[in-house]
């Protein structure tokens, strides 16, 4: 038996296929160079021991990977906010401590401070209560308060607003400042550098 789904992507074609009972993540890239990006960030990680999709395969525009299942943090968040959940901060502590991880590995590699520039909640996946990475093509050197202040950013403005996502976006912004030792100061004015743009691209 052969499946072949589309999957939500703006950037490039992603399908789970399934085969032989089997799935995968297949990823078609529209820009070479993204795929090059992409693939060097997965195999560092991945050598330590970061949780990110292992690559199966790679050829021309073309990625392979290991498929994690369909629950996004975005799906999480939504139910939790419909669930008017209180009890998100193990979560919050566990995503906390992958993007800690992330900054760690990345700028030990490349001597830089390096940021993943896509930090919408689209690009983590929940698996067995866990949070994993995907989607590393626009990775760059950067500073990780403009990451922070773009996620809190998101957390805060997925539709509708409400105050439940304010409450829970200030809660992730202190386990981060804690765990990352940022400048509070620094990440609110990134955070609110990005609901400007998110708001002038929503009135256009």
């Amino acid at each position: 038996m052969y499946t072949k789904t589309r999957l939500i992507s703006k950037k490039n074609q992603v399908h789970r296929v399934i085969e032989d009972g089997k799935s995968y993540i297949e990823k078609v890239f529209c820009e070479p160079k993204n795929m090059e990006i992409e693939i060097e960030i997965l195999e560092l990680l991945n050598k330590k021991g970061c949780n990110v999709p292992k690559i199966i395969k790679a050829y021309k525009n073309t990625l392979i990977l290991e498929d994690l299942g369909d629950v996004t943090l975005l799906d999480w968040y939504e139910k939790a906010e419909r669930e008017d959940s209180k009890t998100y901060e193990a979560m919050l502590k566990k995503l906390s401590q992958w993007m800690k991880a992330f900054y760690f590995v990345t700028k030990n590699y490349y001597k830089n401070d390096i940021m993943l520039g896509d930090v919408n909640f689209r690009n983590f996946i929940i698996k067995e209560n866990e949070v994993f990475g995907i989607d590393f093509e626009e990775v760059n050197q950067g500073n990780v308060e403009t990451d922070i202040g773009n996620l809190l950013a998101f957390a805060r403005t997925y539709y509708p607003e409400s105050k439940w996502k304010i409450d829970f976006s200030d809660k992730l912004m202190q386990i981060l400042l804690t765990d990352l030792k940022l400048s509070e100061e620094v990440v609110i004015r990134e955070r609110e550098n990005a609901l400007i743009r998110i708001k002038s691209r929503r009135s256009v």
